[in-house]
């Protein structure tokens, strides 16, 4: 999934986890990320380094931009060689030469394979395009970044899984938040237990944006606008519920078993076939349900994942994330040396505001910070690495080793942290954001069957 109307895939994104906030946390970097503001770059001395890996981009929608920005801040290992658009224009070739001023501009990404200098390449065209190229793609024996979902129905997801899983080259999908150290860094306080007992888990993404792009051409406007087709596009929760149910599936280490689907168009009368407004309910094991709520007419609240269990609950946005306990939860014991914030909803400077509660802020590195002598107060998630900078971190770091590597350093706490995803992740969280799609175009319950998981 790559192209978008002006929010572009950055907004898109960061409404999973960062937007804006009703009930708002009394943080000045909170309210900066909420408002868009602009994050700085990672030092020099924090960028990869290592052999250099030779890149080709497929697709100059906002998503390809997004991700040629991401790769100039990586450092000198990401050497972007080529970059494809099939309706590519002075306008977005001087755009993407700025960013990547060595790379050569071509209209056939067959050409942009051919090149056998070419290491790896990112797949950011629109969803129902992806099949062909990523398969063309591994047959030239590329390293590939896929955006997520795979494809927009199961059969060609399949065909790009199966095919990954076969290669002898790196295939990593789009799912960046299982790269996010903070979400990595919570994953561990869900699964020890911290929470208690695990009861459900909520997700929303709010953003007035109407997807739609205008263009002088009709063929072009057509092709920008796959988005609001459901013959292109598996809607919001292909999109953008696929990050969100995959993260709360990894945490439960459980793929759900049955998903509820409601939706409706509500705003936007222009003749799109995706709705404009979903809602489902995502059935795990053991009678643990995910709620998602998704909506483009309305911004109110932004994004976020919430997990709730008898003892506390955790909510996650983006790179920030804070735990709010019960009143008869026990000491955690390094609960008192963390930063808490508050959490306010109404207006505090109109004498209207309420204070809910105070969040414990689970900060990702932490330890390192005090170690370094930072004071516990001021401890605080590096925001120069977004998830999707993270992602293609470890994805280089993949392409030079060869093979797939650990999403974050080992630690005493985490010997064996997970691999940044593969095919089969993928695909599972493909097929299940399609199928939870499917159930909210039609308004029902579906079942999902083990045999559409088989590869």
């Amino acid at each position: 999934m790559t192209q978008h109307n002006d929010a572009s895939r950055r907004q898109f994104l960061r409404g999973l986890t960062a937007g804006a906030l009703g009930a708002a946390f009394l943080l000045e970097e909170v309210g900066a990320n909420a408002q868009g503001a602009a994050k700085p770059a990672p030092t020099a001395a924090d960028q990869l380094t290592g052999p250099a890996v030779n890149i080709g981009v497929i697709g100059l929608g906002p998503r390809g931009r997004e991700i040629l920005t991401a790769l100039s801040k990586v450092g000198p290992v990401a050497q972007v060689t080529a970059i494809c658009d099939k309706f590519s224009s002075p306008i977005f070739n001087k755009r993407a030469t700025e960013v990547a001023p060595k790379a050569k501009i071509v209209n056939d990404y067959k050409q942009l394979l051919g090149d056998n200098s070419i290491q790896a390449v990112f797949i950011a065209t629109p969803t129902h395009q992806h099949m062909q190229i990523a398969l063309d793609a591994i047959a030239a024996g590329k390293h590939v970044y896929c955006e997520a979902p795979l494809a927009h129905t199961i059969d060609e997801a399949r065909a790009i899984a199966k095919a990954a899983k076969a290669a002898k080259t790196v295939f990593q999908p789009g799912l960046q938040g299982r790269c996010n150290l903070q979400a990595l860094h919570v994953e561990h306080f869900v699964r020890s237990l911290a929470l208690g007992k695990m009861i459900e888990a909520r997700a929303q993404y709010h953003d007035k944006t109407s997807w739609k792009f205008v263009y002088p051409t009709r063929e072009r406007e057509e092709e920008l606008n796959w988005r609001l087709s459901k013959d292109n596009c598996a809607g919001l929760i292909g999109e953008v519920g696929i990050h969100q149910i995959d993260t709360t599936s990894w945490y439960l280490k459980d793929r759900p078993v049955a998903v509820t689907g409601f939706s409706s168009n509500l705003l936007y009368q222009d003749g799109r076939t995706n709705p404009d407004t979903v809602q489902c309910i995502v059935e795990y094991p053991g009678n643990v349900r995910m709620v998602y709520d998704a909506t483009l007419t309305n911004s109110f609240d932004g994004g976020y994942e919430l997990f709730v269990g008898s003892e506390a609950a955790v909510m996650l946005r983006d790179q920030r994330a804070w735990m709010f306990k019960e009143a008869d939860a026990g000491q955690l014991g390094w609960e008192v040396f963390a930063r808490k914030d508050d959490m306010i909803i109404g207006d505090v400077a109109a004498g209207s505001g309420m204070k809910l509660g105070t969040g414990i802020a689970l900060v990702a590195d932490a330890t390192k910070q005090l170690a370094l002598g930072k004071q516990p107060g001021s401890v605080g998630t590096d925001v120069t690495k977004t998830s999707l900078y993270q992602a293609i971190e470890g994805f280089l770091k993949s392409c030079q080793k060869g093979e797939r590597v650990p999403a974050k350093e080992p630690s005493k706490t985490d010997a064996k942290p997970p691999l940044v995803p593969g095919a089969e992740e993928g695909f599972v969280a493909t097929v299940v954001a399609i199928k939870a799609n499917e159930a909210a175009l039609t308004g029902s319950r579906v079942v999902l069957q083990p045999d559409w998981f088989t590869l």
